[in-house]
């Protein structure tokens, strides 16, 4: 008896020393969310980057020795991940080719998943992994209300509530897939009392806070998933309500036609809020359909979204598909805005089926309501996934691994890999996870180098900046924004031909027509006459409401004496709708006027 108590007391002290050490872990690699470095470039998204390379890394050499002495069971959902992820690298070397640090993040996911789909097979780290969420939601909706009444500042001037984001439109989505969590944790009497009550506070305190950061769309995912866990934990079937509970036929038409008057008011009021938001999005949602046709299989690669947009846009309006009012709204994104779309535009409609097939298999599996609280936060997060951009920001990619790995624990059909398979597996993800890092952490000194000499650009000089941003270049090159200022500070020292070498390179990460007006600057300057007329025309066609290229084309042929053109051009700007006055259009419109003035007295 002695000896069988001790037993059991060691057995009790290695149970909790394994959920204290996977809840730490878990801790460690969600925490990422928080992690913030004002001394490099942008180190409210940047410095993530880091701190998850670095945790990673971590976690995995630890659990990679655990999982060696534990039985791996996969299921389809493994499988068919497994499909989707090989089918993307070899998307993306086939028809990209070129590695940036998105592309290291995202190689990161697949030893993610790994870790959170094996150890979550046990249903009381399952529970863990779900409360290490709750809580992380809890703090983001937390920290988001201090901003609010100014305790504390948020990370953008223009918006008083981001938590630790860089704007409200991805924290209001990572808080709004926590609360159909919350609204389970509340609901469910089975759970210890203190679990109740951090699904209440959580719930309370998103309510609070949601509102403020005025995101429609994550308005839409918290009530798709709350209605998913009102429907599960009470077995709501709205049919046999409507047709079995309410008395007459009358009352039941009636509550179908209220039901229905609600739901369109609740869509139109989404709408007009932000009307010529939501007006803009479906400008990028209608001219993405040209780049769907041209590459519907495949894509164009993936990450290429915003390179191929541009041009997309201008085949659409020059098409005369598009009207004037979304010429005024068109502008130069650089994501869809809706990850479906940006799917099938990247990796291609295979992709598409791969991803979809991958959530089938996760919500046809599980025991009834057992896997309910993670599946209805992850449809909140797919109902968010179809009006904003999560796949792009790094929060809340570990925020859908971390639910998409807990989901497909849940399955019942699967089968144990044998051990040569399974060392083999665990071999690839430590290189997977030690090659992406070796690829990201160097890039840091490189970040904060930048934030500093950035001043010196933001003051105009570009001549005392110019040989630190080569020095740079081989580590910052997949950044848009470093790669502008580069070109601009060649530019301006009269480096015109690698001024617009380096252009070139950002074209192959987006399409910003400034890009096109200061290639056009620069074949201008080599008097490269026709290439710059291209280089401005194809600005003014990519975001029609833009007066700056039209501006510079006129003064193009002003000043090589094609007067007749100069005066059609100066026509066309002065007629122009303004979408925003601005002492800039002023002046181009004043010196439109003039020339055209001065040609009449001619």
């Amino acid at each position: 008896m002695v000896l069988s108590t001790e037993k059991m007391t060691k057995k009790r002290w290695q149970s909790a020393l394994r959920f204290a050490i996977f809840f730490v872990t878990l801790a460690f690699v969600i925490s990422t969310v928080f992690f913030i470095d004002r001394s490099i470039w942008q180190g409210v998204i940047t410095a993530k980057y880091f701190w998850f390379a670095i945790a990673m890394c971590l976690v995995l050499s630890y659990w990679s020795v655990m999982l060696l002495f534990w039985k791996i069971k996969i299921n389809l959902t493994d499988v068919i991940l497994g499909l989707l992820m090989t089918y993307i690298e070899l998307n993306y070397y086939v028809i990209n080719g070129n590695p940036s640090m998105h592309w290291w993040l995202f190689l990161l996911m697949l030893p993610l998943y790994a870790m959170i789909r094996t150890t979550c097979a046990n249903r009381q780290l399952k529970s863990l992994a779900l409360d290490v969420i709750l809580i992380a939601v809890m703090i983001e909706a937390f920290w988001g209300l201090l901003q609010l009444y100014g305790f504390t500042r948020s990370f953008h001037g223009l918006y008083k509530t981001t938590g630790s984001f860089f704007n409200p439109g991805p924290y209001s989505g990572f808080v709004a897939v926590g609360v159909p969590l919350a609204l389970a944790y509340s609901l469910d009497t089975t759970l210890p009392a203190w679990k109740c009550w951090l699904g209440r506070i959580t719930f309370l305190v998103a309510l609070l806070v949601l509102p403020a950061a005025m995101s429609r769309a994550a308005w839409l995912a918290a009530i798709a998933g709350s209605a998913a866990v009102l429907i599960i934990t009470y077995q709501l079937k709205i049919k046999n309500f409507v047709f079995s509970k309410l008395p007459t036929n009358t009352i039941r038409i009636a509550a179908v036609i209220v039901g229905g008057f609600l739901l369109a008011a609740l869509l139109a009021g989404t709408y007009l809020m932000k009307k010529d938001s939501a007006d803009g999005r479906w400008v990028i949602w209608q001219a993405s359909t040209g780049i769907i046709k041209e590459h519907p299989l495949f894509g164009v690669g993936f990450g290429r979204f915003a390179s191929e947009y541009g041009n997309a846009q201008a085949k659409y309006f020059l098409s005369g598909k598009g009207s004037e009012a979304q010429m005024m709204v068109a502008d130069s994104p650089e994501y869809a805005f809706n990850e479906y779309v940006q799917m099938v535009v990247e990796i291609g409609w295979v992709g598409l089926a791969l991803f979809m097939a991958v959530i089938v298999c996760v919500f046809c599996s599980g025991n009834g309501t057992q896997a309910s609280k993670e599946k209805c936060a992850l449809l909140a997060f797919l109902v968010f996934a179809a009006f904003s951009y999560p796949f792009s920001v790094l929060p809340l990619c570990i925020l859908f691994v971390f639910l998409l790995g807990i989901s497909a624990s849940s399955s019942k059909f699967y089968f144990t890999l044998p051990a040569w398979l399974k060392v083999a597996g665990l071999i690839i993800i430590l290189f997977i996870t030690i090659y992406s890092s070796c690829q990201i952490l160097p890039k840091k000194k490189a970040y904060r180098e930048w934030m500093s000499f950035q001043m010196l650009y933001n003051s105009n000089g570009y001549g005392s900046v110019v040989d630190h941003y080569k020095k740079w270049h081989p580590f910052l090159k997949h950044e848009k924004q470093f790669l502008f200022e580069y070109g601009q500070s060649l530019s301006k020292t009269g480096q015109h031909i690698e001024s617009n070498h380096i252009f070139e390179q950002y074209l192959h990460y987006g399409s910003d027509p400034m890009v096109y007006n200061c290639m056009g600057n620069n074949f201008k300057a080599m008097e490269e006459y026709q290439k710059a007329e291209e280089a401005y025309i194809r600005a003014s066609q990519i975001v029609p409401n833009r007066h700056y290229p039209l501006y510079l084309l006129m003064k193009l042929y002003e000043e090589t004496g094609q007067t007749d053109k100069s005066t059609d051009v100066a026509k066309i700007l002065l007629e122009k709708p303004v979408k925003v006055m601005s002492t800039a259009i002023r002046e181009m419109q004043l010196d439109a006027k003039q020339l055209i003035k001065g040609e009449n007295i001619e």
